[in-house]
């Protein structure tokens, strides 16, 4: 059996369209109660989909905002967040939510209850976080937290589709093995850009240091780069992730040590031409052979003729 479930947060009137919808979707509906998560933050919505045969669960918190851009900033500050203390956090709010059901005779306490009761067993559970717009209704990105998360089933509103894993561009969705080259490719990039480029060790023990400068940045500030944060941060177990944002990010960060010579395109060049050398490079041999290649590509991508967006982008940064 199928259900799925939406709990309200913030009674914005303004999000009351995507409610109405989900509702017309066969969503069974609870507001009402107030919830934080982490730090003190308070979701729009948080909708679950539960399955009890096999016993699984996929959980979502929903950030509504009226721009896509936007709503992508405030749904990823919840990647870094433990799963566990979130599902925790959820089940105390249901205690809350079953003793007013009670307390009314609310027909709803029911099914609130399996659900609680699903949660409490050992069913696979998935966190998910999720950017949607007010109107019209629409999620525009849903990324795993970055210690859980595998596919859910459809929700209440249809999400874009994604982009296969070799082409750098929109959406990748990328298997254990690639997440850990476009991670490595990522902080090779990185190390030469900050000249920080000066080991001896094999490649395979340069990227297992916890002392890279781009991996402490980013634990340091991990609502700042969040996209990086789900890439370069926790096990390697695969990842959903905009190609561009990751750009995006890392241009932010390599304009500190060079300002005006990146652009988000120029990134994104030098990923591209970066990553396929990297899945040929030797483990064993030493980085410093994966520093020259990484530095010419920077050079070249750096070279080549910007468009007038990426002019104009660089001269601000």
């Amino acid at each position: 059996m199928h259900k799925t479930f939406l709990f309200r947060f913030d009674g914005a009137r303004e999000n009351d369209e995507f409610l109405d919808h989900a509702r017309s979707q066969g969503h069974l509906v609870y507001s009402g109660i107030e919830m934080k998560l982490a730090r003190g933050w308070i979701p729009d919505f948080i909708e679950v989909l539960l399955d009890d045969s096999p016993a699984a669960c996929s959980l979502t918190i929903f950030e509504l905002e009226s721009t896509e851009n936007v709503a992508r900033v405030s749904a990823r500050k919840y990647l870094p967040e433990s799963s566990q203390d979130i599902l925790e956090t959820f089940r105390q709010y249901l205690h809350r939510v079953l003793q007013r059901c009670r307390s009314t005779a609310d027909s709803r306490a029911g099914d609130i209850q399996q659900l609680n009761d699903a949660l409490g067993r050992d069913a696979h559970t998935s966190i998910w976080t999720a950017a949607a717009l007010r109107r019209p209704p629409r999620i525009v990105e849903r990324m795993p937290l970055i210690d859980r998360g595998v596919a859910p089933r459809n929700s209440a509103i249809d999400s874009q589709p994604h982009q296969p894993a070799n082409s750098l561009s929109g959406e990748l969705t990328l298997s254990s093995r690639e997440h850990k080259t476009l991670s490595r490719s990522v902080l090779i990039l990185d190390a030469v850009t900050r000249e920080w480029d000066k080991s001896d060790a094999s490649l395979r023990a340069w990227r297992n240091l916890r002392s890279q400068p781009l991996r402490n940045d980013i634990r340091t500030n991990p609502s700042n780069f969040p996209i990086l944060s789900a890439l370069l941060l926790g096990q390697k177990t695969g990842v959903r992730v905009m190609i561009e944002d990751v750009s995006r990010e890392l241009c932010t960060i390599w304009s500190q040590f060079q300002p005006g010579r990146h652009s988000e395109t120029t990134v994104l060049r030098a990923l591209t031409k970066f990553l396929p050398i990297d899945r040929e490079l030797d483990p064993s041999a030493s980085v410093r052979m994966a520093f020259k290649k990484a530095r010419q590509v920077l050079d070249d991508s750096a070279a080549q003729p910007l468009g007038a967006a990426d002019a104009q982008e660089a001269a601000r940064r």
